[in-house]
């Protein structure tokens, strides 16, 4: 595997010198947290700001999720998503991410046809408006899997948005948490939308973001390799030594 990018949740855990010296990217997700959002979040782009100048390597930003949904049809719900979403796409160019990571916020439950185009469509318009509000965004957007059963249900999301900066993070263990759909049918469907992957395992009933094991990893290879697939692949599991870590992933 190349393209490798590791997570973290406090700037604290970031170590410019090694992550350069493995050529390792970093997905910074300290700014999940509402509470950041709420209060502090300035000092803290600050601080990854003089921490990351010059860093050549890919860099990534995890965007909010929690109690979010941007298409709701009550207004207030909708504002305050809105607002989150504008401050973390905001965040992400201060700081010149390649990539801002946000959930589809996709209801599996919710079936009904009509129901399905319609937020589809809200979504279409949120992204287009969104995106063009924060001008000079660089980067690229991706939507993550989340509660999805079926990769279908986030490959009509995005290819309903059409838009060239907004592709897919493919989570892994998300995808094993109850899916009847194997992994490699998520890898055949969505296929050159994945640009991003989020690698962590689990025993398919509760999102534990266990360490792969050997046999979980030559099979993400060997069916990237089948569908000619190169994703950035980022690490979302407690890790004790990442240069151990990359090894054994290569």
């Amino acid at each position: 595997m190349s393209n490798i990018i590791n997570c973290i949740s406090h700037i604290k855990d970031f170590n410019r010198e090694k992550y350069i010296q493995l050529n390792l990217g970093l997905e910074i997700q300290d700014f999940v947290n509402p509470n950041l959002l709420e209060m502090g979040w300035d000092e803290r782009v600050d601080e990854y700001k003089k921490a990351l100048e010059g860093f050549p390597n890919t860099l990534s930003l995890h965007g909010p999720f929690l109690d979010l949904k941007p298409v709701s049809l009550d207004p207030k719900i909708k504002e305050a998503s809105y607002n989150r979403y504008l401050q973390a796409l905001n965040i992400g160019k201060k700081l010149n991410v390649d990539y801002i990571i946000f959930h589809s916020q996709i209801n599996p439950w919710i079936k009904e046809p009509k129901i399905v185009e319609m937020t589809n469509n809200l979504n279409r318009e949120f992204w287009n408006k969104i995106l063009e509000e924060v001008e000079d965004f660089n980067g690229m957007v991706l939507i993550e899997n989340v509660f999805e059963f079926d990769p279908l249900m986030i490959k009509e999301l995005v290819d309903i948005i059409n838009l060239p900066n907004v592709k897919i993070c493919f989570d892994i263990g998300h995808a094993l948490l109850e899916s009847k759909v194997e992994l490699e049918d998520w890898i055949k469907i969505l296929n050159d939308m994945i640009e991003y992957i989020h690698l962590h395992w689990n025993n398919g009933i509760y999102d534990e973001h266990n360490r792969p094991t050997r046999e979980n990893i030559l099979l993400i290879k060997e069916l990237l390799n089948k569908y000619n697939l190169n994703p950035k692949i980022a690490l979302e599991y407690g890790i004790s030594d990442v240069e151990d870590e990359i090894k054994r992933l290569i």
